[in-house]
């Protein structure tokens, strides 16, 4: 299985854009998989630069209707007007994001449902993409280990609440002919945060090593050299990733400067960054 990273908020190669979402190109069983699809269609372009299939998609998935991870869908689409597209059927809520008393949508709207219902696999907690390639959410957590950025809400009534992030998922994957090998945990945001999700795969996967989780664990908003969290949340998130076993984590995206280094603090050599045209291979 390789795993290359279409686009994040870096770029390893100054051929290649950056922008601030996240796509990552899945290769897995003699098949091409998308995870996310970014910001814009640079994702796609970046794809083209770097010689790869971005015509021959069997799936999308979408880890949680953000902008940032949905934005670029229609550019993956119009190549491949077939694929199927899977996200949790929650994503069907609207979410805004709240600056001040101001409130904008983060995500698609009605009309993504609407243009794409016939290539849409929406399910409630889990979902099998192929043979070794499924979908999973958190199933029971502790709330106080949800990212505590506050900012998205949905609208209850005539009341703006806190956003429960039921359109999050991630792919848990197992390169190996045989799953007790080990799996790979790939997320977009962690909105629920790593260690709830970890707690999920251990309780439905118990025992199987973890071979590397993989994406943007959202300790960072528009500058990426500060917090939107406490040092102490993420902290515990990193040694939640360190206790977990887990062999390797690259991180990404939303992660941010000031929280990769926090991490690297107590991961030490077993977390790396992932950038925009970087390829990891399990």
């Amino acid at each position: 299985m390789k795993i290359i990273c279409l686009i994040e908020n870096t770029a390893a190669d100054e051929k290649l854009f950056f922008e601030e979402g996240l796509s990552l190109f899945v290769e897995f069983n003699d098949r091409n998989y998308i995870i996310d699809t970014g910001l814009t269609g640079k994702a796609v372009d970046n794809a083209r630069r770097m010689r790869l299939p971005i015509d021959e998609v069997d799936s999308v998935i979408i880890t949680h209707n953000h902008a940032a991870h949905i934005g670029g869908i229609d550019s993956i689409m119009r190549l491949n007007p077939k694929a199927e597209i899977f996200l949790r059927a929650g994503a069907q809520n609207e979410v805004f994001k709240k600056n001040g008393l101001f409130k904008s949508p983060v995500g698609a709207g009605k009309g993504f449902f609407k243009k794409y219902s016939d290539n849409l696999v929406l399910f409630n907690s889990f979902s099998e993409v192929c043979e070794g390639f499924y979908l999973a959410s958190c199933e029971d957590f502790d709330d106080k280990n949800i990212n505590p950025d506050r900012s998205y809400c949905v609208t209850s009534g005539k009341k703006a609440v806190p956003h429960n992030f039921d359109d999050e998922s991630f792919a848990v994957i197992f390169p190996k002919k045989r799953k007790a090998e080990g799996l790979v945990l790939v997320g977009g945001c962690f909105h629920c945060g790593a260690l709830n999700m970890l707690e999920t795969v251990q309780r439905r996967w118990h025992g199987i090593p973890i071979l590397a989780v993989i994406g943007g664990f959202h300790f960072s908003g528009a500058n990426p050299k500060t917090l939107n969290c406490s040092a102490e949340y993420v902290t515990a998130q990193a040694r939640a990733l360190k206790y977990s076993g887990a062999e390797k984590i690259y991180a990404c995206h939303c992660t941010g400067f000031k929280g990769f280094d926090t991490m690297d603090e107590i991961l030490g050599d077993r977390i790396m960054y992932l950038g925009g045209g970087e390829a990891l291979e399990f």
